[in-house]
């Protein structure tokens, strides 16, 4: 009798635990142009667990509802909602049991759509010359839009080594895309309401000199240009770039010299020369030199350029295995290039909170009454945002046609062994 009590006992106890572990996903989709339920938008559930698995699939009623059944709640997982061609994402934390999302009806050229500024920013050794090119962007179209797609031109001869997106979070890498325009790329990056900032590093050759002849998609507020001291700016016009004491995307920078020029017309002369050579500062090495000697402490000297191992904080991924022309290896402009673009992704961060930019800010999990709620505390957000990135980028390529289907597959192969060894760090707490 008592090990029958025991069976049944351990039995009961299983089921409640299992029970414990299972819950059903609800989720509310609300279109923030309509300011109503999206009904009839593709959803899928996709699982962290075990790498990124599409989970499950299903459509918004026309309440702009749906339910998920989980059989176990405590593993992360991500909903992604298509609406009208763009995605949307939003992040589910372990044990978490609703999402809420906000999408917007898309066009394809948003009209209150403003350019606030444009910035180039050089630095040359010998005949070779990089460039860091920024559009920061504000949508404040009422009602709300989105602009799936973002415009530009690039000089002739450019080589593109990276580019990315920042839109009220982690930044995603996406590579400009040729249009059948020649020297006119794209950006296939959904503007959602709030501010968006758009970056690449791209590399020119140059034979003692380089002429710029800026092409214009889009009219700038401003436009910018900022050059590594000992290169030499020579405007065509000098009465329309005027001389900066900083560059007001991000005043911290300094060693630069900047040039501007504010509300110019379409059909001004904004051409210009470089040449000289000149390297951009190395932020870790004026942090060394301005940072407090301690009283009888060894002063060390400047660490050589070109040895450091910096993470870009604009989040730009990891250098290529080229050979760079500048400095034996992208390292050191990448570490200036995380100086330059920190200060920018915390701006777009915090002018897509309620209350700082005219337009809702795009969220995923914003509130019935459209505020979004706090993020939960301990949940794996480098990890989902990760995700989101690494996703993004592969939809990207398939779409473009850039990927075969058996390269897709072994690309999302890899990133599942990936993510499933990542979660079983993270479990283990290590």
């Amino acid at each position: 009798m008592k090990r029958t009590a025991l069976v049944v006992l351990f039995l009961l106890s299983t089921t409640i635990f299992a029970a414990a572990q299972a819950g059903t996903l609800k989720g509310l989709v609300s279109n923030g142009t309509t300011r109503k339920p999206a009904g009839g938008d593709e959803v899928v559930m996709l699982k962290l667990d075990q790498g990124m698995q599409e989970e499950a699939h299903t459509k918004t009623n026309a309440g702009g509802e749906f339910t998920f059944k989980l059989a176990d709640a405590r593993v992360p997982r991500l909903v992604r909602v298509n609406h009208q061609g763009v995605n949307y994402f939003g992040e589910v934390a372990p044990g978490v049991l609703s999402v809420q999302i906000t999408v917007y009806n898309s066009a394809a050229k948003v009209a209150d759509m403003k350019l606030m500024d444009h910035s180039q920013v050089y630095e040359a050794k010998g005949d070779a010359i990089h460039v860091i090119e920024l559009f920061r962007l504000r949508n404040t179209s009422r009602p709300p839009m989105t602009q799936p797609t973002f415009e530009f031109y690039l000089p002739e001869g450019a080589q593109i080594q990276l580019g990315q997106a920042v839109s009220g979070g982690a930044p995603v890498k996406t590579p400009p895309i040729p249009t059948k325009e020649k020297n006119k790329y794209q950006f296939l990056f959904p503007l959602r309401p709030g501010i968006t900032q758009f970056e690449l590093v791209y590399n020119m050759k140059s034979a003692g000199g380089l002429k710029v002849t800026p092409k214009f998609d889009s009219q700038a507020d401003s436009f910018y240009v900022v050059v590594a001291k000992g290169m030499k700016f020579a405007p065509s016009d000098s009465s329309i770039f005027k001389p900066m004491a900083q560059w007001p995307v991000d005043p911290s920078v300094t060693g630069v010299e900047v040039y501007g020029v504010q509300n110019f017309k379409p059909k001004q002369d904004l051409a210009f020369s470089l040449s000289g050579e000149g390297l951009l500062p190395d932020p870790q090495q004026d942090a060394a030199n301005n940072a407090p000697q301690s009283g009888g402490a060894e002063q060390r000297g400047p660490e050589p350029r070109g040895n450091k191992n910096p993470v870009p904080g604009g989040g730009l991924g990891t250098p290529n295995d080229r050979p760079d022309p500048l400095h034996n290896g992208q390292w050191l402009f990448l570490g200036v290039l995380s100086l330059f673009l920190a200060a920018g992704g915390v701006y777009v961060y915090t002018a897509n909170l309620p209350g700082s930019a005219p337009a809702p800010a795009p969220t995923g999990n914003p509130s019935p009454a459209g505020k979004p709620q706090k993020p939960a505390q301990g949940r794996p957000d480098m990890l989902m945002e990760a995700m989101k990135e690494e996703m993004f980028q592969l939809e990207t390529d398939r779409l473009q046609g850039k990927i075969s289907q058996p390269d897709y597959e072994s690309a999302k192969a890899a990133l599942d062994k990936t993510l499933q060894r990542a979660v079983q760090r993270q479990k283990s707490g290590k």
